[in-house]
């Protein structure tokens, strides 16, 4: 659990992170664009202020000496002269400084008319030999304390056509504006960040905990699993995604390891009844013989049962180690080529007692010679336990007909006989390891269960394909091979 935690916990920061990280990015960006924007409108609005100032005030220093004795008055054209600098300084919505070309000021203008400084009357000398020898003065600062707050400050010549500066001129604007600005922007990005990230965090919460859900109900189940419970199963998610195909394939394998252990609680019974039947018989009989209960013209009657059941644990043994060489894949094929029609005739003869004991009415409906190439110990054993399959369940003056056949490369055997017959329920479960379905055919039929399944593997081995179907009082099974590997 503290690693699905921490899972969780690792995604949900990762999924933040990057949505903060992206907004932050993009945030910036924009806030930088912006500010950009308002500097390059502050200092296009300073220059045109200070350039149209200097237009302004070096025509009135040029024209003002001639206007002495003429009929327009001096102070008319000195007023309107400084109401032209007080109406560029309200469009500026900042202050223009008019200065000599010393530096020394001569007044300052706002929106609401001109002035003179009462402390300050000089400019600095840095500002005024940066105009004499660049042209031009910028800072943003109090400008010599002429301003009481920090002010963004440009600074040009007022030169007449001859190139001869006749004064200077200070175009000023707050930085108040543009922290204004700037801080309205901030706060209205860091309000939106605020909101966007608890939205996040509800939405990444959710996204994650989906996520991580069907981790944890696969880690529960799988720790049921350890304790024995393979009933468990995983909710399948409703979103295709990959979750959804590891869901799908935990529950089949949940289903695959539910099937296993209980083939292997049926293989722990079956192996078990199967060893203590022959085992409880041969220890009876031979106590009896031991003990003289048993006659001594009887013996040979029983000693004949025990030596049966001694066949038929060697039969239950070699099954087992059968499957397990199959399993293991110990048991390779060793192809030779053969006449299957001689091996089935050969086989059936071997029954002939069995058949002649049961009244058994055998047809035989094969090939003079049919040669195939595979393993020759694997198909007789195909075929052998088949046939004794038959043998076993067919009724007393039943029919057992074999057909065998080949076409288009393939090799093909049908089995039918007549008797009881498998049961629906039973049918899909015949070729699994120790499946006993067989008991609702013959409860007096011994077998280890391992027989049909043995049958399928070595077929399958070949490539070939079984089936069984029964119905209508015959069974028929049917297999197919390649007639060469």
């Amino acid at each position: 659990m503290k690693g699905l935690k921490s899972i969780f916990l690792k995604n949900f920061i990762i999924y933040s992170l990057v949505v903060m990280l992206s907004f932050t990015a993009l945030g910036g960006a924009f806030i930088y664009q912006i500010s950009r924007y308002a500097a390059e409108e502050r200092d296009s609005a300073l220059n045109f202020a200070a350039r149209r100032a200097s237009s302004i005030t070096t025509t009135y220093m040029q024209t003002a000496p001639n206007m002495i004795g003429s009929s327009f008055s001096l102070q008319t054209y000195n007023d309107m002269y400084r109401a032209s600098i007080v109406n560029l300084a309200e469009n500026l919505g900042g202050i223009l400084f008019v200065c000599d070309s010393q530096g020394k000021l001569l007044f300052f203008a706002t929106g609401e008319g001109c002035y003179t400084h009462e402390d300050v009357t000089q400019v600095s000398q840095d500002a005024v030999k940066a105009i004499q020898e660049d042209g031009r003065f910028s800072e943003m600062g109090s400008f010599s304390g002429l301003l009481t707050s920090p002010h963004y400050t440009l600074g040009i010549p007022a030169s007449g056509e001859d190139g001869q500066m006749l004064g200077m001129v200070f175009a000023s604007l707050s930085a108040d504006s543009s922290l204004k600005l700037f801080i309205n922007i901030s706060s209205t990005f860091i309000l939106m960040i605020f909101i966007v990230f608890l939205v996040v965090l509800v939405v990444t919460y959710v996204m994650v905990d989906s996520t991580v859900r069907p981790l944890k109900n696969i880690a529960a189940a799988a720790r049921n699993f350890a304790h024995g419970d393979f009933s468990c199963r995983v909710a399948v998610p409703k979103r295709r995604d990959e979750l959804y195909a590891l869901t799908i394939s935990f529950n089949h394998m949940a289903d695959a390891i539910e099937n296993m252990e209980t083939q292997r609680r049926d293989l722990i019974a079956n192996v078990s009844h199967d060893l203590r039947t022959p085992m409880t018989t041969i220890g009876g009989f031979i106590d009896g013989i031991l003990d003289g209960t048993i006659k001594p013209e009887k013996q040979e009657y029983y000693l004949k049962i025990i030596s049966e059941e001694i066949r038929r644990l060697s039969r239950l043994a070699n099954s087992m180690v059968e499957v397990s060489r199959l399993e293991s894949g110990e048991r390779a094929l060793n192809k030779t080529t053969f006449d299957i029609s001689e091996m089935v005739r050969r086989i059936v003869l071997g029954f002939e007692k069995q058949l002649t004991d049961k009244e058994i009415d055998l047809t035989l409906d094969i090939p003079d010679k049919l040669e195939i190439s595979a393993d020759h110990d694997a198909i007789f054993q195909v075929v052998y336990n088949l046939t004794d399959n038959a043998v076993k369940f067919t009724d007393q003056a039943g029919k057992i007909i074999i057909y065998l056949s080949a076409k288009g490369g393939k090799m093909q055997m049908n089995i039918v006989n007549t008797g009881p017959g498998i049961g629906p329920e039973a049918i899909d479960h015949i070729f699994e390891r120790f499946y006993k379905g067989d008991r609702s055919r013959g409860s007096k039929v011994t077998s280890s269960g391992l027989g049909l399944y043995i049958v399928k593997t070595l077929v399958g081995r070949h490539g070939g394909d079984i089936y069984a179907k029964s119905g209508d009082g015959q069974t028929e099974f049917c297999f197919t091979i390649p007639t060469s590997l």
